[in-house]
């Protein structure tokens, strides 16, 4: 077996036994992987307080050939966003970041954008809830999920297209077209109808005023664009629920954003 080191996140723990954890990992160099960590609710050495999410570790792992789960030797600490962990608004926005990274990043994927993605959102949000009584914290959160969903959407080439008519391919230069989750594009009047006079206008979803715009300019810019922006709370939450629609079609289910099933770590 050979032994790998990197930086990583952890995006999903499950108790195996009394001891034993099963974890998921986002890495810097390695993509998602998942690990087998034996006595790691006991190992206070080697484990113990660095299994939490919103803290980036360098783990060291056994790779088995032709085993797609690895062995989990150490952990060690490299940042801790503590400031995340003692705020509930910002604790349960995090669960839904890792959740949508769970379900998204493709196992071994060697995609740096990703971890660099969550980095860049955690160590912000980390000292955006140090000086709360500074900042609308729920208005930072909506901003921060979606800037968060649009990279990792075009991380994962699955952003989706409003520039042209997936059906005929016509430009849309009035950013008024339909959206089409079927097509993963926006649609134009004329291929909207013959989609209606087909039985098929469940399909077709009204796109939020200001989202393309939005979401272009975040998917494009770094984390500092989101104190910046001057948006309503309105506009935002019609924006997330039209990112959520499209994950959830995408992904073939509702999104679960009960947090890390991390108890007794």
């Amino acid at each position: 077996m050979k032994l790998h080191s990197t930086n990583a996140f952890v995006i999903y723990a499950k108790k195996m036994n009394e001891a034993d954890l099963l974890l998921g990992y986002v890495t810097e160099d390695y993509g998602r992987i998942t690990c087998f960590a034996n006595n790691a609710r006991k190992s206070r050495k080697r484990f113990l307080g660095k299994l939490e999410p919103a803290m980036l570790t360098k783990i060291k792992f056994y790779e088995k050939p032709g085993m797609t789960i690895d062995i989990l030797y150490e952990v060690e600490l490299v940042e801790d966003y503590k400031n995340i962990r003692k705020d509930i608004d910002a604790y349960l926005f995090i669960s839904k970041i890792i959740e949508i990274s769970r379900v998204l990043c493709q196992e071994r994927d060697k995609n740096k954008n990703i971890f660099k993605l969550i980095r860049s959102v955690y160590s912000g949000l980390n000292g955006i809830t140090d000086a709360r009584g500074m900042n609308n914290i729920n208005t930072i959160l909506l901003k921060y999920e979606i800037y968060f969903i649009s990279h990792l959407l075009r991380y994962n080439g699955i952003f989706p297209n409003f520039t042209s008519c997936t059906a005929c391919s016509c430009a849309n230069r009035h950013n008024n077209f339909y959206f089409s989750l079927k097509k993963g594009g926006v649609v134009c009047k004329d291929c909207a109808e013959s989609e209606v006079r087909r039985g098929n206008q469940w399909d077709l979803k009204g796109i939020p005023v200001n989202f393309i715009n939005l979401s272009e300019l975040m998917s494009g810019s770094d984390i500092s664009i989101t104190n910046k922006l001057v948006v309503s709370d309105e506009i935002l939450r019609e924006c997330l629920l039209f990112l959520g629609n499209f994950l959830s079609f995408h992904t073939g289910n509702k999104l679960n954003y009960t947090g890390l099933n991390i108890q007794g770590v």
